[in-house]
């Protein structure tokens, strides 16, 4: 039976956690859809917080998309690397592990993680099932897709050309200005469709393709659980929009999915 929609404050979390653990408890498949506000507790700088960290004095369109990777590759691989130390050099935040103890606690169910963010950190928490929709940036890759991928090592300080074709060697991460990777999306999609429970966090659901997930799973019969610090387009949409950061809401939900039954 589907929820109502119902916005919680803080107050009201912990009233309406039972509901939620009751339905993960029914489901056979859950799905953790992340965005960068999720990395933000980490110090990862997001690109919507403004001209902050990394993207201070930066122009996007030269250190981030494609046609400014073309333009100068020198540039934009430096200002990538810099970004990829900064992520070698944090840590996932509380939210990423209450995220991966959930993934144990519903271990008899389906449970996959679909993440905007490039850092990694999910994996490095403990999820097993992720699916990175805008790929990695501990990996490179050849830019025609000739086959050739690597790890991204610390003695990668320049571009160079992949040993297989000739072509570009590039960050494997999606630039602004290009198309997702079909297999990894389609694999995101069909595990939305599947859901019955679908959880959205730190995400603006501003960016597409991957803004459409929580609609198509909502279509297709799955309760969506926002849980988002402030609103979002998606908040009038979800069965329940939660005010609340990820690492205080899962940490909850958690607890009472392993408190004995009294």
């Amino acid at each position: 039976m589907r929820q109502s929609l119902q916005t919680f404050t803080k107050e009201m979390i912990m009233q309406n956690l039972g509901s939620i653990a009751s339905l993960l408890r029914e489901t056979s498949e859950v799905v953790v859809f992340s965005g960068a506000g999720l990395s933000a507790d980490s110090g990862i700088p997001t690109f919507r917080d403004g001209a902050t960290g990394l993207w201070n004095n930066v122009d996007p369109d030269e250190v981030a998309s494609i046609e400014g990777f073309l333009r100068n590759p020198q540039r934009a691989w430096s200002w990538l690397l810099q970004l990829r130390n900064l992520v070698d050099e944090r840590h996932p935040n509380a939210g990423h592990h209450a995220i991966a103890r959930l993934d144990e606690i519903c271990s008899a169910q389906q449970f996959t993680v679909i993440t905007q963010n490039i850092d990694g950190y999910h994996a490095r928490a403990g999820n097993q099932n992720v699916l990175e929709v805008h790929g990695t940036i501990h990996r490179v890759r050849c830019h025609r897709h000739c086959g050739f991928v690597a790890s991204w090592d610390q003695s990668s300080l320049e571009p160079y050309a992949c040993p297989v074709c000739g072509a570009p060697v590039r960050p494997d991460l999606v630039m602004f200005g290009e198309m997702l990777d079909e297999a990894v999306f389609a694999a995101a999609e069909i595990s939305s469709l599947n859901a019955d429970v679908f959880f959205c966090v730190g995400t603006s659901f501003t960016v597409q393709p991957a803004a459409r997930l929580p609609l198509w799973a909502k279509q297709a019969g799955a309760v969506v659980v926002e849980v988002n610090p402030h609103p979002t387009p998606l908040s009038d949409l979800a069965d329940y929009s939660i005010r609340s950061g990820a690492s205080q809401f899962f940490g909850a939900l958690c607890a009472k999915l392993e408190a004995p039954d009294l």
